[in-house]
């Protein structure tokens, strides 16, 4: 929980800091039009929450792990920019209940909106997402493995440095959902992913 609540503090720091290292380069316009091609790396803490046919809840506490995304897009003004991207994480666990092993894949269309046409960004977006889960309780009748998928939206924040005409490199927020619903013996699955990371933007001429 203590980074739930970290995250949104640091990404507000992030973009504080990177607006000074923007007015260091001296960067100047942020001219966006035509194609542009995204990859994003940075560190998620990430949940699961499931709810079982007895209406007992488990949720496997924050699990740690690294996180990548591609996206290709269109900027259509110096504000605004459409992605269509990929994004996942991976991560084994010997948590707080028991051994865990969780995969994440998703696959969004996401709006970027930048206010002022500068650095600082804004963006939502919805799509598909999947869950590869696999809980070993101490009894194996218990056992949880399953793979689902659901809904997925996306919100986020962060500052862009524009280092060349075609080049820019800041910080970013994510905020993840995914609702996988209820099957088997799962009345409601959920997961929530936060993540800190570095963005690298390449801008088509």
């Amino acid at each position: 929980m203590a980074h739930r609540m970290r995250a949104p503090i640091l990404v507000i720091l992030i973009v504080i800091l990177s607006a000074s290292i923007a007015s260091a380069f001296g960067s100047g316009g942020h001219n966006r039009d035509g194609m542009v091609i995204g990859l994003t790396m940075g560190h998620g803490w990430n949940s699961v929450q499931l709810t079982d046919g007895q209406g007992l809840n488990r949720d496997t506490g924050d699990i740690s792990a690294f996180t990548g995304a591609f996206k290709i897009g269109w900027a259509r003004s110096d504000n605004l920019v459409g992605f269509i991207g990929i994004s996942g994480w991976r991560r084994s666990s010997y948590g707080t209940i028991t051994p865990t092993s969780v995969t994440n894949f998703n696959v969004m269309a996401e709006i970027y909106y930048f206010p002022t046409a500068q650095g600082f960004w804004l963006k939502g977006g919805i799509g598909t997402g999947s869950l590869d889960l696999d809980i070993v309780t101490v009894d194996p009748a218990d056992r949880i493995t399953f793979q689902e998928g659901g809904f997925t939206y996306t919100l986020g924040a962060g500052y862009e440095i524009r280092v060349s005409d075609t080049f820019a490199f800041g910080f970013n927020y994510d905020y993840t959902n995914i609702n996988m619903g209820d099957f088997d013996s799962i009345t409601d699955a959920s997961t929530i992913n936060h993540v800190l990371g570095i963005s690298l933007n390449w801008y088509q001429e």
